[in-house]
């Protein structure tokens, strides 16, 4: 790793205790005792990253979910050929021991040992084919893991969490709007909390609530939520809930996700019930089968996940749609609707059209006479049009 202090670059041995052996300072945190990736140097970039250099604030539930792994995990197998190299090798060097001791008395147990090895190595080779069964795919920390692992540790040694960072637990929200403009329901707790640290709420007068139930009734309403089944019920949920005022579903459609999963985080949960997914189908109709399956197979993304540029950005566009007054009607796009009958209120096919129109008398064509010449008759004309511009024969 990288001291990041002097920038040496540090063997095992030169950073023992958290100090490197160079400048003589602590670091909070080492790759081989806290996990791969977890060093002082990469969470300060990846702070600065995420904060968009300081522009924005961001929370530690943002950068756990910055440090997991995106696209679906590489698949397991239930057997690995470096583990049977590792077994057969030693089990052919026990045979060739078994035979330089053969007249020691030794030799049974040298062939006993070699065979177990290599029958062990056979055996990892034949399941290095066989894939795991199917597990869940969680976040790679808990909130308190976090907290105790890198956040504590952080300040201990630099006094102060990486600038732009903050702790999700000590997001503290302002004050209601007196008068707000509309509501904006997310469950997700990291997204209020990043809501709330850069002061998104003031900006655009909005109330942010956690609940459906905690909703004030009468104001538009904006729904952010994960790109899970929950999600999409909840937002199906508000729109059935509140007929009345305007709902903007805003939130990470799984559609959006489907068109590249390697761009975003996927978690799995492989213990969802047979309610929900029955739930879903019934109340989220639109859904494709495709979109259902990925479902059905436990897979979800959350929209914490999203890098904090793009979830800000997504939060302003939702606001801005909700509180748009609504758009003035093209006279010119009125005069191209389509004839709808008086009657039923719909659009009217030309059949309708022609027989309301004979039945008025303007569309009458003349009919031939016995002797073959047009009746003077009927006061209509043909497709041509009324020849009134010529006198008579």
């Amino acid at each position: 790793m990288i001291c990041p202090h002097c920038s040496k670059d540090l063997l095992q041995r030169q950073r023992t205790k958290r100090r490197c052996s160079y400048c003589r300072k602590h670091f909070a945190l080492d790759p081989k005792l806290d996990g791969a990736g977890l060093h002082d140097v990469r969470i300060r970039k990846l702070t600065g990253k995420l904060s968009d250099q300081g522009r924005l604030t961001v929370t530690a539930g943002q950068l756990v979910f910055a440090l997991q792994h995106r696209g679906r995990p590489p698949q397991r197998f239930r057997g690995e050929a470096s583990k049977a190299a590792g077994l057969i090798v030693p089990g052919l060097i026990g045979l060739v021991m078994a035979v330089a001791v053969i007249d020691l008395g030794l030799a049974p147990l040298f062939l006993g040992v070699a065979l177990l090895l290599i029958g062990l190595g056979i055996r990892q080779l034949w399941l290095a084919d066989q894939p795991a069964p199917d597990t869940s795919v969680g976040p790679r920390w808990t909130a308190d893991e976090f907290r105790t692992v890198v956040l504590e540790r952080w300040r201990a040694v630099y006094g102060a969490l990486p600038p732009g960072l903050v702790d999700d637990a000590l997001v503290r929200p302002g004050p209601p709007p007196a008068e707000p403009a509309f509501a904006l329901l997310c469950p997700d707790r990291t997204v209020l909390a990043f809501l709330h640290a850069n002061r998104w709420a003031e900006r655009h007068r909005a109330l942010l609530v956690p609940e459906l139930r905690a909703v004030p009734a009468g104001l538009p309403l904006v729904v952010l939520h994960d790109a899970s089944p929950q999600g999409h019920l909840l937002a199906a949920d508000a729109r059935a809930a509140r007929p009345g005022p305007r709902v903007l579903d805003a939130g990470l459609s799984v559609r959006t996700v489907l068109v590249d999963e390697t761009r975003y985080t996927l978690l799995r949960d492989l213990h969802r019930s047979e309610d929900l997914r029955l739930r879903l189908e019934r109340t989220v109709p639109e859904l494709t089968g495709s979109q259902r399956a990925w479902f059905a197979e436990g897979w979800w993304t959350p929209l914490a996940a999203l890098a904090p540029k793009r979830l800000m950005a997504l939060a302003d566009r939702a606001a801005e749609r909700i509180t748009a007054p609504p758009a003035p009607r093209d006279p010119a796009a009125l005069r191209a609707a389509p004839v709808r009958s008086p009657a039923a209120g719909r659009p009217e096919n030309p059949l309708e059209t022609r027989r309301r129109a004979l039945a008025v008398g303007f569309m009458t064509w003349p009919e031939p006479a016995a002797d073959g010449t047009p009746e003077s008759g009927g006061g209509g004309s043909r497709p041509g049009g009324p020849d009134l511009g010529r006198g008579p024969a």
